[in-house]
């Protein structure tokens, strides 16, 4: 099944996921990042790797995925489509709904095309190499929230690199600006619609609705903001 698959306060990553405050991240572009560049680059190769490991984790436990991979996990139950490649053909898709909804065009955001193909190889040589399966739901859980920590940990990494951001959460953005929304309205409203429309094609396509859609996503769902800001305050040496 799997294979178908300056300013005053200290920068709060949990800003990412929950505040009106998540501009920041990315608007620190001054001289002293620009001589970072190797560090950054590093940061993002890294973060990339233990953030496909950990959805990878979360996936093969099989208790529901975290939303932003509903769709692309559907997708790989429905296709026969790896869970990367269709992980790989979502962001994708995010990042032409930005072009169209902004109608700006960026080299940055024309390189997100090849990153998204080379997370999504990522993604499934994790998903091959950790193959198990769990049952019991305190197992389930546990083994959820370790995956949740681990790749919480990587997008902390990326948005510490400060040089792409993830295409989901870039189009989650585009859609808070466009709506006169808080970047945290935004995401809000990107984690509902990914999640509904992964509920409806498990629903009429599968005939179970909550395969994708489980405990697993509600853990995920609460857990990354705070993590994310935890991480902060535990490993500001992953800040480029």
């Amino acid at each position: 099944m799997i294979n178908h698959i300056v300013h005053s306060r200290p920068l709060c990553y949990t800003d990412l996921y929950f505040s009106d405050s998540f501009e920041r991240v990315y608007i620190m572009k001054n001289g002293l990042k620009k001589n970072k560049l190797g560090k950054r680059i590093l940061l993002y190769s890294l973060g990339s790797v233990v953030m496909a490991f950990g959805i990878a984790a979360v996936i093969r436990v099989d208790f529901g995925v975290a939303p932003g991979s509903v769709v692309p996990y559907s997708l790989s139950l429905l296709t026969p489509l790896s869970v990367g490649m269709c992980s790989a053909f979502f962001q994708i898709f995010c990042i032409i709904m930005q072009l169209l909804l902004t109608g700006k065009f960026s080299i940055k955001l024309l390189l997100q095309f090849p990153l998204a193909y080379l997370f999504g190889l990522l993604l499934d040589l994790f998903v091959y190499l950790l193959d198990f399966s769990v049952s019991s739901i305190l197992y389930c859980i546990l083994l959820t929230t370790g995956g949740l920590l681990v790749f919480s940990l990587g997008i902390r990494a990326i948005v510490g690199s400060d040089l792409f951001i993830m295409p989901t959460d870039g189009l989650a953005k585009t859609m808070g600006e466009k709506l006169g929304w808080p970047m945290s309205k935004g995401k809000l409203l990107f984690d509902i619609i990914v999640t509904a429309a992964g509920i409806l094609l498990m629903l009429i396509f599968y005939g179970n609705a909550f395969i994708s859609v489980n405990i697993g996503t509600v853990i995920c769902a609460a857990g990354t903001g705070p993590l994310i800001g935890l991480y902060t305050k535990l490993f500001p040496a992953l800040d480029a």
